[in-house]
């Protein structure tokens, strides 16, 4: 009865915080246009951010993470659900809220003098910023390696390697269910979603 509990108060809490990175996402985004030369906006649904972001809720509540460890995973989630509804939006990955929220876990992290979260997330930052300058942006943006190097200090090495797996292949099924494997297609939701279920896991840091 406790774990039931549990799981439906992280629900709640989660689902909020995705919803929450919906309005944020509108409220300070909502003006900006896709680039003439990146991918098309695409329209998703505020429920659909609440409902995963609820699901993720659910499997962290169960494990019941100290306080503190939760509010910085409630910020996590907000922070994905802003980066990941604004990409659909513009094309676009807000610094605010990717390097913001990987500021509060690196400085969480050291307070706890962990510094496996730093060191994930250079590993991640590497090659991923080799990625974007080589293609000078259009293979890999700089939005994406951003977000990619917050996944890697939240979930660690391995974690944030198959949750990039994931996210390029369901890209990939994406792209090519809908006839625009050629054409440029917003990455950060498809990594965003891998990190939050990746977190409902469970978390490195």
């Amino acid at each position: 009865m406790l774990a039931l509990i549990s799981g439906l108060i992280g629900a709640a809490l989660f689902g909020a915080a995705g919803w929450l990175g919906t309005l944020l996402s509108e409220a300070l985004y909502g003006t900006l246009a896709p680039e003439a030369d990146g991918p098309a906006a695409v329209a998703v649904p505020e429920w659909t951010f609440v409902a995963v972001a609820a699901c993720i809720g659910v499997f962290i509540g169960l494990r019941a993470e100290p306080p503190a460890h939760v509010a910085l995973l409630l910020i996590a989630v907000m922070s994905l659900a802003v980066c990941a509804a604004t990409d659909f939006r513009a094309g676009m990955i807000p610094d605010l809220f990717s390097l913001g929220a990987l500021a509060l876990v690196l400085v969480y992290a050291a307070v706890q003098r962990d510094w496996a979260p730093l060191l994930s997330a250079v590993f991640v930052f590497v090659p991923f910023a080799a990625l974007a300058i080589f293609s000078k942006g259009r293979g890999m943006g700089w939005g994406d390696v951003k977000l990619a190097t917050l996944g890697g200090a939240l979930l660690g090495m391995v974690g944030i390697t198959l949750a990039v797996g994931v996210a390029a292949i369901c890209a990939f099924i994406v792209g090519r269910m809908s006839g625009r494997v050629r054409q440029p297609i917003a990455f950060g939701p498809y990594l965003a979603a891998s990190i939050g279920a990746a977190l409902a896991v469970g978390s490195t840091f």
